[in-house]
Parts: C-alpha cells; structure tokens; sequence
C-alpha cells in the first residue's frame, strides 16, 4: 500500500510537472465570422487544418465581442483580450493606467512570451509587453503585397521560425496575430479560384436592392445594398481564410516536427465577425450575430475532442481558461471568467450577454431571447435565436412577448451598471415598466 502511495505521489507530481511546462500557441485573426470555418457548418469554406484543430479540441459555436467604442472593432476587442475588463473599463486603459496584461502574467509564471503580426490593443506598447517581438504589423494594411512577401506568409513564417529556433527551458506562449481576412482582401488567385462569386450562396438576412441600415452608422458599400457586390466580398474573405489556413497547418506541422506538439495547448479565435449584407449591414459595428461572434477553439492536452458547446460565452474568457488550464492563479481580478465549468461538466457560466456598440446600439441575450436597442432611434427589435439565427423576423411588436422585453431590459440595467455604462436608455425603460 505505502509502495503504491509513493507512485501514485510521483506519477500526480511527474504529470504536474510536465503540465507545468506546456507551451501556448494562440492565434488571432481580424474580422472573421463563424461563417468563414468549415468546422462551425459551412461546408463552402475549405479550411482543413482549423477543422482538425476543432476535430481534436473543443469549439465554442456562440462566442462574443462585448461590443466597441471605436469604428475599428478590433481594438476594443484585443484591449478587452489583454487586460481583463470589460468594454467600457477598457476604453479608459492608457499607458499610465494599464493593469498587467495577460502576457506579463503568463512570463511572471514562467513562461517566455513572443508575438507576431498585428497589434491593436490600447496601453503598454507591445515592447512592455512581450519578451520577444517579431515584425508589428499595423492595425489597417495599406495592402497585403509587401516587399518581403504577402502579409499572411510574413506572419507564418515567423512563428514558424520562432518555433523551430526555440531552446529555452521555459515554455513559451507564442501569439500569432494574423491580419487577414481584414480588407484589403488581397491573396493568390488559386484561394479566390475556390469560391466561384456566383456561387457564393448568401444568407437569407441579405436582401437585394434594399436600403442599409439606417439604425448602423458605419456602412461600408453603396445604398441599396448589391447582393452581387456581397457575393464578391465574401469570395475575398474567405479566399483569405483559406490562405490563412493553409499557413496555420504549415505552423501546427512545426509544432509536430519538433515533438511538442501534445504538449502545447493551441487557441484559436477572431476579434470579432463581420456583416456581408445581413440585416442591410456591410460592416462590423453591429449587434447582429455575424460581427459580434467569432470563433473560438481551444485544443489542449485535458480537453475533450471533437466537442461543440454551444452556451454563450465571451471571446476574452479564453484568457482565464487558460489560467484555469494551466492552474495559474491570477493575483489581480478580471471581469472575464473560465470556461472551465463548461469544458468539464456543461455548466452555464453567463445568464446572459450584454452587447454594445458606441452609445447607440445596446443588446442584451437570455437563454434564446435577443433585444437590440437604438437609443437615438427609439428603434426595438426581439429575435428568438433558436428558431430564427439569421434574425429576420422581428417579435418585438407581438404582444405575448411584452412580458419577456421586460425581463431583458431588467436585465440589461443590471449590465449597465455592472459595466459602468452610461448610455441613456430610458425611452425603453420607461415604455416597458
């Protein structure tokens, strides 16, 4: 009994030793929708490589980005992602204020952290940030057709190379931030060959020759919206992805090839998604389902494989699932919380999502209900998630459904004040009480 104890003891500590030093490989890309991965139900998009990612890790199929204060979504995004809080406490992060970040966490427990491609956060400079930079890319590419080579490849090659060179004892934590699939849509046209712009089939959310949206401020094509010109945005976007995917198997064979690749938990997710078209929106600063969910996959060495959870969760709650993982505690608090529950026994982490972008559109999901709010407009609609997931048929106006408006404007108050959100809603809060 006490020989079988003493093993037991060395076995528990050899295999928390060899999880302590688990490496994190956590790639980001800009502006990709749900819509653009095969593994989430498009089976148009020709994405292997992330597809066997989700096929061997866990893929959440309804991540959020809170929302923005800022027409490039992606900075309050990755600012939310690096440090912890939520949107409106990160709006006011600056070099001076800035708490630690999730990287400076990761190498005060040990590990060596490096980043490639695209920064776009708010406060420390990426320098105070990481141990080791590759090339920075910028928020907004002018093109992708560097003199060193496309974008896309610059960024692989990298963290190819970073991979490969790496000798350190300590483990490391690599974020490889790819700019794609963000306009310019720029790639080879063997990726655009794959998707045929007259074959690119549209959601029934995009409606031909209708006006956009007036209640969304940042529209990015003509008035009335061009189907076909859609059909030709989303051939780029996803010729884009493609390219991309390709690379992040090249990367995920390094991993392979130097014998770490079990012993390296991957992420994957985007800032956020995007509208081609539905509900008259091109763009991204929105409350509907294409731009404010991304994807969001984790592989690691304790998580189950091939498992799709489809709760509603937060795209920075990667980051204290990592901890969670890594049985790191955080010191400092976080307004973000771990997925943990989720990934070992399917409890709900959240009752609800709070959405919001500037301070004229604000949302609030429970269970399959949806709000969206125009504060400006006294504008309301209510979409069932479940049986309506492309939000065409606004309930708002049926009568049965007051009761339910009602709970989710209560809902959404409590959100406000949670987040320090100041935005006047009173015209529904009022109407509904």
């Amino acid at each position: 009994m006490r020989k079988y104890l003493i093993y037991l003891l060395f076995y528990v500590l050899s295999t928390l030793s060899t999880f302590s030093q688990t490496n994190i490989l956590f790639i980001e890309s800009d502006d990709q929708s749900n819509q653009a991965i095969g593994a989430y139900g498009n089976t148009f998009m020709v994405t292997p490589n992330l597809d066997k990612l989700a096929e061997e890790g866990t893929s959440f199929t309804a991540a959020y980005n809170m929302g923005c204060w800022s027409p490039a979504v992606c900075i309050p995004s990755r600012t939310m992602l690096m440090y912890g809080k939520y949107l409106w406490k990160s709006q006011k992060i600056n070099k001076q204020n800035a708490p630690k970040s999730f990287p400076e966490k990761l190498h005060n427990n040990g590990y060596h952290t490096y980043i490639t491609g695209k920064w776009h956060a708010m406060g420390k400079s990426v320098k105070n940030i990481f141990d080791e930079t590759g090339t920075i890319q910028p928020g907004q590419l002018k093109t992708y057709n560097s003199p060193a080579g496309h974008i896309t490849d610059i960024t692989a090659n990298e963290a190819i190379n970073f991979i490969k060179n790496y000798n350190s004892k300590k483990p490391f934590f690599a974020y490889v931030a790819f700019n794609a699939p963000h306009v310019p849509r720029q790639t080879t046209q063997n990726y655009y060959d794959l998707y045929p712009a007259d074959k690119v089939k549209l959601p029934p959310s995009v409606v031909d020759n209708t006006p956009l949206n007036t209640n969304v401020k940042y529209q990015y094509t003509n008035n009335p919206l061009s189907a076909k010109t859609m059909q030709k945005r989303v051939q780029q976007n996803n010729a884009m992805v493609t390219h991309m995917d390709t690379r992040i198997g090249d990367i995920i064979n390094t991993l392979k090839e130097k014998g770490i690749y079990n012993n390296t938990i991957i992420v994957f997710t985007s800032d956020h998604g995007i509208n081609f078209g539905e509900n008259g929106v091109a763009g991204k600063v929105c409350l509907y389902e294409p731009s404010v969910t991304a994807p969001l996959i984790i592989k690691a060495p304790t998580v189950k494989q091939n498992n799709k959870i489809t709760a509603r969760v937060y795209l920075q709650d990667v980051v204290p699932t990592l901890f969670s993982l890594l049985k790191i505690k955080d010191k400092e608090a976080t307004d973000f919380k771990s997925l943990m529950p989720l990934l070992i026994n399917s409890k709900k982490t959240r009752e609800s999502i709070y959405l919001a972008m500037f301070n004229d559109q604000r949302s609030i999901i429970h269970k399959n209900n949806k709000l969206i709010l125009y504060p400006k407009t006294g504008t309301i609609e209510m979409y069932n998630l479940k049986k309506d997931p492309w939000e065409t048929n606004n309930i708002s106006a049926i009568k049965r459904n007051q009761k339910t408006i009602k709970d989710l404007l209560t809902r959404l108050k409590k959100w406000q004040i949670k987040t320090d959100d100041e935005t006047d809603l009173s015209i529904f809060y009022n109407q509904y009480n």
